[in-house]
């Protein structure tokens, strides 16, 4: 398996509902047949000073980020970024430095 995380650019807030849904409406069916791994899961950034919503697919979402033009990226920081869709132990997985004391 590939570590590479993929990124998407979906726009400014109003421009990034869409295709953010249809991000969570793809996810269950691929998270499904991947057997629902908790390391699979899609976050999100909202970035105020450029007005955009980013979206990070983690490894096992490979299939799920090529879908919708994803590209390879490195792994995002911690901060400000929220889990769009997946299992929250995928929190636990790639960021424990941000839940350290939130157990």
């Amino acid at each position: 398996m590939s570590d590479s995380w993929y990124s998407k650019a979906l726009g400014d807030g109003v421009d990034a509902h869409s295709p953010s849904t249809q991000i969570q409406d793809a996810f269950d069916p691929v998270y499904l047949a991947a057997g629902k791994p908790a390391n699979m899961a899609v976050f999100s950034r909202y970035d105020l000073r450029s007005n955009v919503v980013t979206v990070y697919f983690t490894p096992p979402a490979k299939t799920l980020a090529s879908a919708f033009g994803a590209t390879p990226c490195e792994k995002p920081s911690y901060e400000k970024i929220g889990l769009l869709v997946g299992d929250h132990n995928a929190w636990y997985t790639y960021f424990p430095e941000r839940m350290a004391g939130r157990e």
